[in-house]
């Protein structure tokens, strides 16, 4: 089926369209200027609700998501299983038929260490202390109207020590 709609003077457009009865058809456009040399542009699907585009997103990909409610057709990753035969596009990415758990986790790159895919970087802020030495380097002055120099607090996991001169937490030694 053809639907053919010209203009006056801006060019034409052609819609066409084919299915079954009862199911969604898909349709395609394409146009042309009104022009004696313009060509007809190439068929472009038309996308509708009830043909939407193909997902962007690689069947398995994590996603960050804005919202506490999962969209249609996609899974928090939680570390469940599912049936690797009912999806086997997610378990290309998933053998194991286990969805990761990613909860209190982030999405980073590959390490050229060797660690492998989809596994957990261990000691990544392994206990560890700094040295630095400021006492005779002229840092100058620095004054401010607008930052509150109150007390700052933070909890202790990741606790570790700075040194300064001799001695730990301490600036004079």
């Amino acid at each position: 089926n053809v639907l053919r709609l010209t203009g006056t003077g801006d060019g034409e457009i052609l819609i066409g369209w084919s299915g079954v009865n009862g199911a969604p058809a898909p349709a395609y456009i394409r146009s042309h200027r009104d022009t004696a040399d313009a060509e007809w542009s190439e068929w472009a699907m038309l996308y509708t609700t009830l043909n939407p585009p193909p997902d962007s997103h690689p069947v398995g990909a994590p996603i960050a998501w804005p919202s506490d409610a999962t969209p249609a057709g996609y899974a928090l990753m939680q570390g469940q299983s599912f049936d690797k035969s009912a999806y086997p596009l997610l378990a290309i990415a998933y053998p194991s038929g286990v969805i990761p758990d990613m909860r209190g986790w982030t999405i980073k790159g590959k390490p050229i260490s060797g660690r492998a895919v989809l596994s957990q970087e261990m000691d990544g802020n392994k206990s560890h202390s700094h040295s630095a030495r400021a006492q005779d380097t002229d840092l100058g002055t620095k004054s401010t109207s607008s930052f509150d120099y109150g007390t700052k607090s933070t909890n202790t996991t990741g606790n570790h020590t700075h040194q300064f001169g001799g001695y730990i937490n301490s600036y004079w030694g």
